[in-house]
């Protein structure tokens, strides 16, 4: 089974806007000159979609971005401005609002919608995932804790319930808001056991920005969800922690996935030819 996780220029290019005659709110438009910017748009717009965004730049990527915020005028500068401030992509959408309104152009509501993008994203992957999912093997399993887990920047819990022919019948993503804590929320646990009737039962939670080590909450937690599968007749396939490193098996207590950094493995490779 493939990953469900896209790229982001195949995300992006699937929620392109068809050009609007609305009249938009005066916080949600760049200030303009008298200098139409229509030519640019539609010129990024056919890049990113015919090329590619892996193809553009970093700031024509946030400039790409911002089109879908601002409908009208020259978003290059405040483009710049953000990657001048957070580096990529990633750490833009992932800042928080009050942050963003700190850099020149974005107000309230523009912060916010940038910020959402974030979420956007997950809940794309959480539609696919509606769609009839049958696992084949533990690599399976991991690519579905990854595509919901791995670029989160809170804590969050994932329940996933199998038939007993290893097909997907119960997902359940719990977020207690916290950047490093999600208690064992028992009553949600009981309760998606016996809604979803499943055979056997998958339990991962993350680590944003930290490594895998579990900690002794995380082994209690363990000890409870094992004593819970075993009261209800539930196969517990494994309880996995993402960490920065990789994906640890708790029944193992060992890496099971390990994530490597593209540039160090680009410079190993180019030593290599060396």
């Amino acid at each position: 089974m493939c990953a469900l996780l896209l790229s982001a220029g195949d995300f992006l290019a699937k929620i392109a806007p068809a050009p609007s005659h609305k009249v938009y709110f005066k916080e949600d438009t760049m200030d303009n000159s008298d200098v139409s910017h229509e030519g640019h748009r539609a010129r990024l717009l056919d890049l990113a979609v015919n090329a590619g965004l892996d193809s553009l730049s970093d700031v024509q990527v946030v400039e790409f971005l911002l089109t879908y915020i601002f409908p009208r005028g020259d978003v290059n500068p405040l483009a710049h401005r953000l990657i001048s401030t957070y580096g990529d992509l990633t750490h833009i959408i992932n800042a928080s609002v009050t942050d963003l309104k700190t850099v020149k152009g974005l107000n309230d509501r523009s912060a916010k919608k940038l910020s959402m993008f974030n979420e956007l994203f997950f809940a794309y992957v959480t539609a696919r995932m509606k769609k009839r999912v049958q696992v084949t093997c533990k690599a399976d399993i991991l690519d579905l804790v990854e595509d919901i887990l791995r670029f989160r920047t809170n804590e969050y819990m994932l329940l996933l319930a199998f038939s007993e022919n290893n097909i997907l019948c119960g997902k359940k993503v719990v977020s207690r808001n916290k950047q490093n804590e999600v208690s064992m929320p028992v009553l949600e646990l009981t309760g998606f056991l016996s809604s979803t009737r499943p055979h056997s039962f998958v339990i991962a939670h993350c680590h944003p920005f930290g490594l895998t080590n579990p900690s002794e909450d995380d082994w209690k937690a363990f000890e409870t969800v094992k004593q819970i599968c075993f009261d209800c007749g539930v196969v517990l396939i494994d309880s996995y922690i993402l960490g920065e490193e990789g994906v640890l098996s708790m029944k193992n207590n060992k890496l099971v996935r390990k994530y490597v950094d593209l540039e160090e493995l680009k410079s190993k490779l180019k030593d290599l030819d060396e």
